[in-house]
């Protein structure tokens, strides 16, 4: 098998062609900074993609790039497999005439999204989350701040900023201010910050210069270091739905370029950003988006969930409620059932 991902796939057995993080970038602004590289990229994954040895693709989110490496495999008759395909139900809804074309199979994430798909010809199928593969060990584990060196009694906060350089250089520096204004109100905690990859601390520990803040960061087991959170501070994404699995009511952010957000705010039909608020169908987590993603509003926000038990654990019983609706048989079941059917009729 070949691909392209990061170190995870590769140790999965993957050989691979790049290295996903070469070219993942989020926004307008941002993408247009690395296009030489996605284009680069992009031709020499068509080129491979369209092989006579290649029995089947299977394109995984990333739209933008992987509808056109679909739509050429497709021409040369290769099965196409799409697993967690672009938001189409937030925007660009007329593109899901173009996933019915170039795809035999659609494995979803969000149950949602079946109906929506089938309406428009795609052959789809929600089977479950696949963050409930990896958080499911963790769901009754007992919390262990300890284990990572966090002090006995301490309340622990979540500060995480994101899972890319640009998201870090932007969400972290409030976070810290933030930090620093809920430290003073409340002694008794502890912030934690979850490194999405290794080479992050150098960034991360450069905007800490000079504080004393009480803050520990953390490599590995992160799902195992959200059981323990009170609460988090978090860039929304898929860490936002982690926490909800996990019963930690969190404050999501972002921000992004000026220009990137207007275009967005146009394009988009969305009301909320955050993946528990979309899953929920109503914003029950707060969400501090762009001009409101102050360090002042962060700080306020998780004063009040300090403050306040009794709101606190009904947010966590609304995040907990999340993983019944997101259950299912099983999403990577459903896309090996998938390539046996559909690539297998075509290899026959």
């Amino acid at each position: 098998m070949e691909g392209i991902g990061s170190v995870r796939l590769a140790n999965e057995g993957v050989r691979l062609l790049l290295d996903y993080g070469e070219i993942s970038v989020v926004g307008l602004t941002e993408v247009a900074r690395h296009l030489p590289a996605i284009v680069r990229a992009l031709r020499a994954a068509v080129q491979r993609a369209t092989r006579l040895d290649v029995g089947a693709l299977l394109l995984v989110d990333f739209p933008g790039f992987n509808f056109r490496v679909g739509k050429k495999g497709n021409e040369r008759g290769i099965p196409v497999i799409y697993y967690i395909p672009p938001q189409l139900w937030a925007w660009r809804a007329g593109r899901a005439g173009e996933l019915a074309r170039f795809t035999r199979g659609v494995v979803v994430p969000f149950p949602f999204e079946e109906p929506i798909l089938r309406a428009k010809g795609v052959n789809v199928r929600f089977a479950g989350h696949p963050l409930l593969d990896e958080v499911g060990p963790y769901l009754d584990a007992a919390a262990d701040p300890g284990r990572f060196g966090i002090p006995e009694g301490k309340r622990v906060v979540g500060l995480l900023p994101g899972s890319r350089p640009g998201e870090i250089r932007r969400h972290f520096p409030p976070m810290v201010e933030a930090a620093r204004r809920i430290a003073g109100r409340f002694p008794d905690v502890h912030f934690a910050v979850p490194l999405a990859a290794p080479g992050f601390r150098d960034a991360i520990r450069a905007m800490l210069t000079g504080d004393e803040l009480p803050l520990t960061m953390v490599e590995n087991e992160r799902f195992l270091l959200f059981r323990g959170m009170t609460t988090a501070i978090c860039a929304s994404g898929t860490a936002t739905l982690e926490l909800a699995l996990l019963g930690v009511p969190a404050v999501i952010v972002y921000r992004t370029s000026s220009m990137t957000y207007r275009i967005v705010r146009r394009l988009t039909s969305v009301t909320c950003i955050g993946l528990p608020n979309i899953v929920a169908g109503r914003k029950f987590l707060p969400e501090l988006i762009q001009d409101a993603c102050r360090s002042e509003t962060m700080a306020g926000e998780i004063e009040g969930l300090l403050a306040d038990g009794k709101r606190r654990e009904e947010l966590g019983e609304q995040c907990r409620a999340l993983r019944e609706v997101l259950a299912g048989t099983g999403p990577s079941e459903a896309v090996v059932e998938m390539l046996a059917q559909e690539a297998g009729e075509a290899w026959g």
